[in-house]
């Protein structure tokens, strides 16, 4: 018990949301739906709305407590860049949603192999906005976008993964 005392440190006790991340088919409503049973906490999904992107996410951050985010402005930027061709953030606007992040938020990475993405996506019985060949480019933008960021990794490869995650997760914000 003494080593988790020495990785948990104040600020991570004093985070109120928890912001999971990553391309389609890598296991975040899945993670989502079980973080909010475990935690009691309101979850939402934060997909792709027209206007301003920055006031948008500026807005969900700061009014939400105990709640789970099913994609934030890193999604956002992903996938403006596969689709619309560029991030909607200039570097002000991302560096203050950043921090805003760092600051409140547990990250998570949920990352699995190119190959699970494929498979799972193969699965899925209804229409996606994302196309199979399209996998490995979004992955790719969500491992560069997310270098810099501090998170937990989920690589979602195993229910042992999951369980041990949301251990960890509900040992944090308790």
């Amino acid at each position: 018990m003494q080593s988790k005392k020495a990785i948990r440190s104040w600020s991570e006790m004093l985070k109120s949301q928890i912001l999971i991340e990553g391309p389609d088919c890598s296991g975040k409503t899945t993670l989502v739906e079980r973080l909010k049973n475990e935690l009691h906490w309101d979850a939402k999904s934060l997909h792709h709305v027209k206007g301003n992107q920055f006031k948008r996410y500026l807005r969900e951050y700061a009014l939400q407590e105990q709640t789970i985010f099913n994609r934030g402005h890193y999604s956002e930027a992903a996938y403006g860049e596969l689709w619309r061709g560029a991030d909607p953030f200039s570097g002000e606007e991302k560096n203050i949603l950043d921090q805003i992040c760092r600051q409140n938020m547990i990250i998570i990475f949920a990352c699995p192999s190119l190959e699970i993405l494929q498979q799972r996506y193969q699965q899925r019985n209804f229409l996606q906005q994302i196309k199979y060949e399209e996998l490995g480019a979004i992955r790719k933008n969500f491992c560069e976008l997310m270098q810099d960021v501090p998170h937990l990794l989920y690589q979602s490869a195993s229910y042992e993964e999951l369980q041990s995650l949301l251990e960890q997760v509900t040992w944090l914000v308790k």
